[in-house]
This record gives C-alpha cells, structure tokens and sequence, in this order.
C-alpha cells in the first residue's frame, strides 16, 4: 500500500526533497512536472543526492560530493567513483499528496 510522504505542494517543479520512508531515506525530485524516487545516499560515499545538480535533459543527478551521475528514471550509475546503483520507487499522487510504494520498483 502507497504511503503518503509529502505533500505535492512541497515539490514544485524543479524541486527536490529528502523524505523518509521507514528507515530508508528517499529523494524527490520534480522533473518538468514528473516526479521521480531514488535512494537518496549516493552508493561511494555518504551525500545526499537531493543536493545535487539536476540535468532536466537528461533526467539524471550529479553527486554532490564527487559528481557520481545517476539516473532518476531507474536508479542506475553512469560515472565513477559510484559503483552501484541507487534504488528506484514508485511514484503516485492525487490532489494534494505524493505517495510512494515501500518496496523498490523493479
């Protein structure tokens, strides 16, 4: 069952944001309208990467430590220094929350 963990105003479009689900740390980030959910931590060292730099075109984020590129439509790493990707969850919404699944998309 989809938990609510924020609300849609809170995530305007070209946002981002840190939410917790459980134990696991998840980031939000708006994409021109679509919202995306991955591991918030980056896989090669502890950085947040709701704080990192968003590419619209590519739909990927920077690592804010060490510019490891992720993918927010699927988790997976492009660059070194990570070596692993970070987990993807489902996204939904209604009128005023956004909802994600607790368990990691495959």
């Amino acid at each position: 069952m989809p938990t609510a963990v924020c609300l849609r105003a809170e995530l305007p479009a070209g946002a981002t944001k840190k939410v917790f689900l459980g134990d696991k740390q998840i980031g939000l980030f708006n994409v021109r309208g679509t919202i995306y959910a991955i591991g918030n931590i980056c896989t090669h060292a502890y950085a947040e990467l709701h704080d990192g730099y968003v590419d619209d075109d590519d739909c990927t984020v920077d690592c804010p430590l060490h510019g490891a590129r992720f993918d927010l439509k699927t988790g997976a790493h492009f660059t070194l220094p990570a070596m692993a990707d970070v987990s993807r969850y489902t996204v939904s919404m209604d009128d005023t929350h956004i909802y994600l699944d607790s368990y990691e998309a495959e």
